[in-house]
């Protein structure tokens, strides 16, 4: 059976209705198209291995593609990353926020989406609707921008979005226009902070 709904939220007051609903979809396995305060993002869970292809597939990604993990928070993220003291001053400073930092994974990390991976990309976005879905949630959720492989611009346009992802099972979390600027990537992998790409949080 072929589920899409398209779902209009408030942005900073989304109802727990809608939230808890967009979660239940994203159990039964489902992708969701979720706001978060740079872009507009797609995001599914690490068990719903048929939505992940299906996100391939519309992005044109390969295997190797490096998934974000979103979190909650913190204590969250500590389940699937080594972090040092000086890594958790950085995040606790920073997030939540327009940031990927990227650390050390630990073994828990899913081997069936990160297969050998070292390291992975920690988001934890500033919006309200994306905060309120991870803690419905209880768990993180892979990440990647909204961006279709035939287009060079990440997609900020809900109305613009939905005919292309309707024909999958996918869930539009629609809060109005999404931004333009990514995150700003920065890898604390080594033990100077190297920043991988400029977005929109200041470094």
């Amino acid at each position: 059976m072929h589920i899409f709904e398209h779902m209009r939220l408030h942005p900073e007051r989304p109802q727990i209705r809608q939230i808890r609903h967009a979660a239940k979809l994203l159990q039964d396995g489902l992708f969701a198209v979720v706001p978060t305060e740079t872009t507009y993002a797609l995001m599914v869970l690490p068990s719903a291995l048929k939505a992940q292809e299906n996100i391939r597939q519309l992005r044109g990604l390969d295997e190797q593609h490096l998934w974000s993990l979103v979190c909650a928070d913190l204590s969250q993220a500590a389940q699937y990353v080594s972090m040092d003291n000086a890594a958790h001053r950085i995040l606790k400073h920073h997030l939540p926020g327009p940031y990927t930092f990227i650390l050390p994974a630990n073994s828990k990390l899913p081997k069936r989406v990160f297969g050998k991976r070292r390291d992975v990309g920690i988001r934890m976005p500033d919006h309200a609707v994306c905060q309120m879905l991870l803690e419905e949630l209880g768990q993180p959720l892979l990440a990647t921008s909204m961006q279709f492989a035939d287009e060079e611009m990440i997609s900020m346009d809900p109305d613009v979005i939905e005919p292309r992802i309707k024909h999958y099972n996918s869930l539009l979390l629609d809060a109005g226009w999404g931004g333009l600027q990514p995150t700003t990537i920065v890898d604390l992998c080594a033990d100077v902070p190297e920043v991988r790409r400029l977005g929109l949080g200041d470094w």
